[in-house]
């Protein structure tokens, strides 16, 4: 069985998504899903780059935090709302923003579930 980043690559991959490998600035992993629709909530239709961090261990873990790049932001900086929502820059550099959100990782830990996981954080947004 494999594991990381080139599992969640091939899991992503096999769910039809168009991804692309990148490392950020510190070394670390990520797969980029570029043109991703938001299905739903208040950026339903927009169409982004969602950077997901490469976890060694994946599917065991994941990282507790997606990445969006957007013309114009969804959320930047500024609207980080403490205890409620958290936006940072993110290591993949300045275009990008780093969204902090408890994914609650649990069985079935696939690439489908992270992906159902992800779509819940911009329900919620």
């Amino acid at each position: 069985m494999i594991y990381g980043a080139d599992r969640l690559y091939a899991d992503l991959t096999a769910l039809g998504f168009p991804v692309e490998r990148i490392t950020a600035s510190d070394g670390t992993p990520f797969l980029v899903i570029r043109n991703f629709e938001v299905p739903i909530g208040r950026f339903a239709g927009r169409i982004i780059d969602l950077g997901l961090q490469a976890t060694p261990d994946f599917p065991l873990t994941v990282a507790s935090a997606i990445h969006v790049r957007s013309d114009p932001h969804l959320f930047d900086v500024s609207d980080a709302i403490k205890g409620k929502r958290n936006i940072t820059n993110s290591a993949l550099g300045p275009e990008w923003r780093y969204w902090s959100h408890n994914l609650g990782w649990s069985d079935p830990k696939t690439a489908r579930r992270l992906i159902s996981k992800v779509n819940k954080v911009f329900s919620d947004a």
